[in-house]
C-alpha cells in the first residue's frame, strides 16, 4: 500500500512537470511546495495554502486533507518532522523543483512560488521583464489575455498593443476571420473604434473608457475574478490550478447528510416468458446511488466489521485494516469509499476518539502482506488494526 501512494503521488507530479502545469495541482503538490521553502509548521499551511483551495475546500476540510497529504510526503520520503516544524529531504526538494520545472531557479519565498505557478500556468517565459511587468494588475491582465487568445507570451503586450489585438480577434470572429492584419497596426484603427470593437469580446459587449480598463475587466471576467486587482487576479489564477478534490486526500464528511440525488438508471430489456437463465441471475436496482457515510455510521460499520476478523484475547482483539476494508468494500458499495478515502476517515475517527487503532509488534513477521497493506501513517505512528472492544 505504502508503494502503491509513494507511485501514485510520484506519477502525478511527473504529469504536472512534463505538462508544464497543464494539470492541475493536488494538496499534497502545493504542501510539498510551502514546506520546500525553508520549513513550515501545519499553523504555516494552513495560512498559505489553504486560501488557494477556497471557497471549494473549508477549513476543516483542509486540515482533514492536510493531514493525510503530509502523511503521504512522509510515507514517499519527500518530509520529515521534527518538533512540529515539517522540512524537505533532498528528495523532496527534487520533486518541488520538479513541480516548478519551467522555473528559472528554485523560489526562496512562498510569494515567489506563486509567481512562478501563475507564469507557468499561462505558459509565459520566466523572465526578469516578465516578472516585473505581471506586478502590476494591468501587466498580469495582458498576459491572461494573450494565453487566453493564442497570442505569443514570451513579451507582456502593453495596454494599447493589446488593445488593437483584441478589435482585430472582435473583426475576425464577426467576419469570418478575413481581415487583413494591416488593421493591427497603430495606425490601422483609432483607440476609441479599437476599445468599441475590443468591449464586443464580454459576454455583455461593453464601451470602456481606456485601454487599461479594458484589459483588466476583460481578464477578470475570463478568470472569474470578481475584483479588478492584482492580488485578486492572482489568487484567481492559482485557484484555477487546484483540484476540486485531492485523489489522495480522504473524502470529506460532514456532519448531517446531505440529500443525495437520486438518478434513475435504465433498466434491462424484458426477458421473454420462455426464457431459461436462471432466476437467481442478478437484477438490476432501481436506482444506483453514491452516498458517503457520516463519522458515526461509518465507525460503528468498522467494528462491526472488525469483529467476525479480530484475532486475540478478550479485551486486546484486533483485527487488520486490510481486512476490515474488503469487508466494508464489499458490504457497502453505495458509499463509494476508495481504500485511500477509507484509511483517511479510519485516522480521522482515531484522532477524534471514536474509533481506537493499534500497531503491530514490528518483530513479529507472522502475516507481512497484510501489515504491510493494512498501513496508515499518522503523524510518525503506523497503525495496522482496529481495535475492538468487547
Amino acid at each position: 500500500m505504502t508503494a502503491a501512494i509513494e507511485q501514485s503521488a510520484i506519477e502525478r507530479r511527473e504529469r504536472t512537470a512534463a505538462a508544464g502545469l497543464a494539470n492541475n495541482l493536488g494538496v499534497s503538490d502545493l504542501l510539498l511546495l510551502r514546506i520546500a521553502i525553508g520549513g513550515a509548521t501545519r499553523a504555516d499551511l494552513q495560512r498559505d495554502v489553504a486560501p488557494l483551495l477556497a471557497p471549494r475546500v473549508s477549513g476543516t476540510e483542509f486540515r482533514r486533507a492536510a493531514e493525510f497529504g503530509l502523511s503521504t510526503l512522509s510515507t514517499s520520503q519527500l518530509i520529515t518532522e521534527a518538533k512540529g516544524r515539517l522540512s524537505a529531504t533532498a528528495k523532496g526538494l527534487n520533486a518541488a523543483e520538479a513541480l516548478l520545472a519551467p522555473a528559472r531557479v528554485f523560489p526562496e519565498t512562498w510569494a515567489e512560488v506563486k509567481t512562478a505557478l501563475v507564469l507557468a500556468s499561462l505558459g509565459a517565459s520566466d523572465t526578469p521583464g516578465t516578472r516585473k511587468a505581471i506586478q502590476r494588475a494591468e501587466g498580469l491582465a495582458a498576459l491572461v489575455l494573450q494565453h487566453h487568445f493564442g497570442k505569443p507570451t514570451s513579451r507582456v503586450l502593453s495596454p494599447a498593443d493589446l488593445r488593437a489585438q483584441l478589435a482585430i480577434i472582435a473583426l475576425e470572429r464577426a467576419f469570418g476571420n478575413k481581415i487583413k492584419t494591416g488593421l493591427g497596426k497603430g495606425s490601422g484603427l483609432p483607440a476609441k473604434a479599437g476599445r468599441l470593437l475590443a468591449g464586443q469580446l464580454f459576454k455583455q459587449p461593453r464601451e470602456i473608457a481606456s485601454d487599461g480598463k479594458l484589459v483588466i475587466g476583460l481578464a477578470c471576467e475570463i478568470t472569474g475574478c470578481r475584483e479588478a486587482s492584482l492580488p485578486a487576479l492572482e489568487l484567481a489564477l492559482l485557484r484555477a490550478l487546484m483540484l476540486p478534490r485531492d485523489e489522495s486526500a480522504p473524502q470529506p464528511t460532514s456532519p448531517a447528510r446531505a440529500e443525495v440525488q437520486r438518478r434513475p438508471v435504465r433498466t434491462s430489456t424484458p426477458k421473454p416468458a420462455n426464457d431459461r437463465t436462471p432466476l437467481s441471475e442478478k437484477q438490476p436496482s432501481l436506482f444506483d446511488v453514491v452516498s458517503p457515510p457520516d463519522m458515526p455510521e461509518f465507525c460503528q460499520a468498522v467494528v462491526d466489521a472488525a469483529r467476525p476478523v479480530a484475532e486475540g484475547w478478550p479485551g486486546n482483539r484486533k483485527a487488520f485494516i486490510s481486512l476490515v476494508w474488503k469487508a466494508i468494500r464489499n458490504a457497502r458499495p453505495d458509499w463509494g469509499l476508495s481504500e485511500i478515502a477509507f484509511k483517511g476517515m479510519l485516522a480521522e475517527a482515531h484522532r477524534s476518539g471514536q474509533l481506537e487503532l493499534a500497531t503491530a509488534d514490528l518483530k513479529d513477521g507472522r502475516d507481512l502482506r497484510s501489515l504491510e497493506d493494512s498501513k496508515i501513517l499518522y503523524k510518525n505512528t503506523v497503525w495496522h488494526f482496529v481495535r475492538v472492544q468487547d
